[in-house]
């Protein structure tokens, strides 16, 4: 009991309703360190973002002798270690928190009103699994989102028929894996189904049904990993285009400056990198996204 009366109390004090676990119910219970871990990203990334065009300033400034560029790409490095060391010294203990709260109220009130705490005890493996997604797969997103969106600035004022081409291959790539929504979350069903039966086979002490278990896990992730193989590929097809097009554009028909041509190329770059992160993060999105469904289910049946 006093196990569960100390997570009742931290499930008071932080505001979660352990009846409804979701990604919108952890950012509005945790609202004030998740905004600033999301404030600093956002500085962080838009601090990356200047780093090509400083070096593309750099590069035409030395071809001159003027060693004024490198100076300020000096500045703009020492700036981003800071800010981006800072984050992750701050996310590492704000999200651990976020874990240990939500873990205790979910293990109290599985121990206060279940006796198979088997369920209980893959939910609690899953549930680090969903705020690991908020302290690593969702910042990366939102940088991604950023470095997307500054490219595509970026590009369509450097080079605008690079930028037009390289909105287009986002609207492909987006359409990919917007298609795979159900395969990929059903594939994840799949998945996690087996992983919260593990415990109580272990438990059963049967070979053979710990056995078929085993066999239809690797089957299931072997599906998944060959949905999420053929969407990579067909996304990078189109990443591989544009940067082949932007190397076209700029050297062969703009005959650009060589720190122009550094620059577009960087952008397109970091542009093909986010549209090729942000579909992994989306994968991830719905995979945690079925679990805390699965933890929501699992705590209203035990009440």
């Amino acid at each position: 009991m006093t196990c569960f009366n100390t997570a009742r109390r931290h499930r008071e004090n932080s505001g979660v309703s352990m009846k409804t676990v979701s990604h919108l119910e952890i950012l509005k219970a945790y609202k004030g360190r998740i905004s600033i871990t999301f404030f600093v990203l956002v500085l962080e990334h838009l601090l990356l973002l200047l780093e090509p065009l400083v070096i593309g300033i750099a590069i035409n400034g030395l071809a001159a002798r003027d060693w004024n560029g490198v100076y300020f790409f000096l500045g703009l490095e020492t700036l981003i270690i800071l800010v981006g060391v800072a984050r992750r010294l701050y996310d590492t203990r704000a999200y651990g928190d976020i874990y240990k709260n939500i873990g205790q109220d979910i293990s109290a009130t599985a121990i206060e009103n279940h006796d198979d705490l088997s369920p209980a005890i893959k939910r609690a493996d899953l549930l680090q699994e969903v705020v690991g997604f908020f302290e690593n797969e969702l910042p990366m997103a939102l940088g991604s989102t950023i470095a997307i969106l500054g490219a595509l600035i970026m590009l369509f004022v450097l080079a605008p028929p690079v930028g037009a081409v390289a909105l287009f291959s986002a609207i492909v790539i987006a359409l990919i894996f917007v298609l795979s929504r159900t395969r990929i979350r059903k594939l994840n069903t799949l998945v996690n189904d087996e992983l919260e039966a593990r415990a109580r086979l272990f438990m059963a002490r049967e070979r053979q049904p710990l056995f078929a278990h085993f066999a239809t896990l690797v089957r299931h992730q072997i599906s998944l990993s060959d949905l999420e193989a053929r969407n990579f590929g067909l996304s990078y097809l189109f990443v591989v285009l544009l940067i082949a097009f932007s190397l076209y554009q700029s050297v062969a028909v703009a005959q650009a400056p060589i720190g122009d041509v550094f620059a577009v190329l960087t952008y397109a770059a970091q542009f093909a990198e986010g549209v090729i992160i942000l579909p992994m993060m989306y994968q991830q999105y719905v995979r945690t996204s079925e679990i805390t469904n699965r933890i929501t289910d699992g705590l209203q049946s035990e009440t």
